[in-house]
């Protein structure tokens, strides 16, 4: 249990992870915005519609609540993949990383690469390419060839990210909250 609480809290403090849910924050607010009362109770039509409004103002103020709880949610948990061992990376553009073992990444997957020393533009979040099984490329420039340091991460697929977002939504404007 402590070390999935510690999982959380890494991946939502995480700045790829943030600018990721941000994204999300800003479409789900879009959706909500332009949302009509429909079937909706008119109470929760405000009270989602004033979130959109205020995350459409200052995302940034709701970013942590969206951000520990889309990092909180079981599918997200799951998205994450084991840390496999960076054996090399190259200096040139796109930079090309080379694990120790099979990464089991696919193209357009998002990863995160930490604790790689030399080459160190590569680490943080990337989507990647993926050249073999042992090689991607992230979409930066090496700054010098980096030897046996550091981690690859699989995280979480963006349409997951705005799924859950979406889901929590009512929950983070106050619906169903009762006083």
């Amino acid at each position: 249990m402590a070390s999935s609480l510690i999982t959380m809290a890494n991946l939502a403090a995480d700045p790829g992870f943030n600018s990721r849910v941000q994204a999300a924050m800003v479409t789900a607010g879009l959706n909500v915005a332009a949302e009509i009362v429909g079937a909706q109770d008119t109470s929760a039509y405000q009270l989602r519609h004033q979130l959109a409004m205020a995350v459409l103002n200052d995302p940034a103020q709701y970013l942590s609540r969206f951000a520990w709880a889309t990092a909180a949610n079981v599918t997200i948990a799951g998205d994450i993949g084991l840390p496999v061992a960076i054996a090399s990376s190259t200096a040139a553009d796109p930079a090309a990383v080379t694990t120790a073992s099979a990464h089991g990444l696919t193209s357009g997957q998002f990863a995160e690469i930490s604790g790689h020393l030399a080459n160190t533009v590569v680490n943080g979040t990337w989507p990647v390419t993926v050249t073999s099984a042992t090689v991607f490329t992230v979409p930066v420039a090496g700054v010098a060839a980096g030897a046996v340091t550091g981690q690859v991460v699989l995280q979480p697929p963006d349409a997951d990210i705005q799924f859950v977002v979406n889901s929590v939504w009512s929950d983070i404007a106050g619906v169903g909250v009762t006083t």
